[in-house]
């Protein structure tokens, strides 16, 4: 049985969607579908990545104007004790390797910005050798984590991030969700 749900932008809007799927409708499996900005400087718009691990860049600890992040769910202050990041599930991995060869897999960052600076951009980058960021895949890996719960976080590139991207994203928004859903057309007849 599939069940299909659009969950509205950001962390909060797609972790409230993910709880009512798995209490309402049992879910064994979360598969989220949609576009984010590229981080990583080798990757184009149009690019797909699916996330390996996801951090929310935006949850932590502030100290002398630098924000240290943490893993969502650690009490950031004191010493924290840092679970692992979500790690998506092996043998699906293989799968869709598989199935999708030209997709990239690698971390994807989750915030509630969207991002439209050159600057930050590279910071990111830098700080958490990211792919990819946007705004809602791990809330959702948190709260398929808390249910015990696996999910597959699919994301194509609608702009990279930077000054243009204000302009990309209207633009290539379409073609990659497109993308995207083929990604997740192809994820679905392996299962």
């Amino acid at each position: 049985e599939l069940t299909l749900v659009e969950s509205g932008i950001g962390k909060v809007n797609s972790a409230v969607a993910s709880t009512m799927l798995i209490q309402h409708f049992s879910c064994e499996l979360l598969i989220f579908s949609g576009v984010a900005g590229g981080l990583d400087p080798s990757l184009q718009i149009g690019d797909l990545v699916i996330a390996e691990e996801l951090w929310q860049h935006d949850y932590g600890t502030i100290i002398d104007q630098e924000l240290i992040a943490h893993r969502a769910g650690t009490l950031p202050i004191g010493l924290p004790k840092e679970n692992p990041p979500f790690r998506l599930d092996e043998k699906l991995k293989v799968k869709i390797q598989q199935a999708y060869p030209d997709a990239y897999f690698g971390r994807i960052l989750s915030g509630d910005t969207f991002l439209n600076c050159k600057e930050t951009r590279q910071q990111l980058f830098e700080k958490f050798q990211a792919q990819a960021i946007e705004m809602e895949g791990a809330a959702i890996a948190q709260v398929s984590e808390q249910f015990g719960i696996r999910c597959i976080i699919v994301r194509s590139l609608s702009d990279l991030s930077g000054e243009e991207s204000m302009e990309d994203f209207p633009t290539f928004l379409k073609d990659a969700a497109a993308r995207s859903y083929k990604v997740v057309n192809a994820i679905l007849r392996l299962l």
